[in-house]
């Protein structure tokens, strides 16, 4: 049995290492969030308020970047839009948004993260790759705000669907995307298959 196990380990040893690293920052990034406390909790009642408020601080620019280019679409499609309170984004007469922590794919922004620094290749790459996939989770964060709106204007009765499924779904896929362009272009496994 012992004997199997390490036979399996050692065809597998760069997958089960892969996985082991991307598992470590996972739960890294759950630990963090746990001490940074959720969004509904008051700063004062959370473990660490000083960290929590400098949380909510970044979390809040960029929830206005992101609303801030959402509005910024509505507007040149001649859509007057609002932002109400840092968090909610009123397209009169059509549909309004609220955009939450959750809402801003930081969570996906470690995860991506966590797969590219997990799999093999040059830093510099690893480096530039990521902020570059962070962007760009960005701009289809915005797409998926504008997509929610419309929804919410001509299917009203399914927005929480379209919001919980479809959008994040879509986002996901994404990302995924991103992380296998980079397993074909840049890993070292790429290199070593060639040669």
């Amino acid at each position: 049995m012992i004997s199997k196990l390490k036979l399996i380990f050692s065809k597998n040893k760069k997958i089960i290492y892969f996985i082991l690293r991307v598992l470590i920052i996972y739960l890294a990034w759950k630990v963090l969030s746990f001490i940074l406390g959720e969004e509904s909790t008051p700063i004062q009642d959370r473990m660490w308020p000083w960290l929590s408020t400098g949380w909510e601080s970044l979390n809040d620019k960029i929830r206005i970047v992101i609303l801030s280019v959402t509005q910024l679409w509505f507007n040149v499609v001649g859509l007057d839009s609002e932002i109400v309170n840092g968090y909610r984004l009123w397209v009169y007469d059509y549909a309004f948004v609220c955009v939450g922590n959750y809402c801003l794919a930081i969570q996906l922004w470690i995860f991506f993260v966590a797969l590219i620094v997990s799999y093999s290749g040059k830093w510099y790459n690893k480096l530039w790759f990521s902020l570059i996939g962070i962007i760009l989770i960005n701009v289809i964060n915005v797409f998926r705000l504008i997509a929610v709106v419309y929804a919410a204007h001509y299917y009203p009765e399914y927005i929480q669907f379209n919001h919980d499924y479809i959008f994040n779904v879509l986002v996901y896929i994404f990302t995924f995307f991103m992380w296998i362009w980079w397993v074909k272009r840049f890993s070292f496994e790429r290199k070593e298959a060639i040669e």
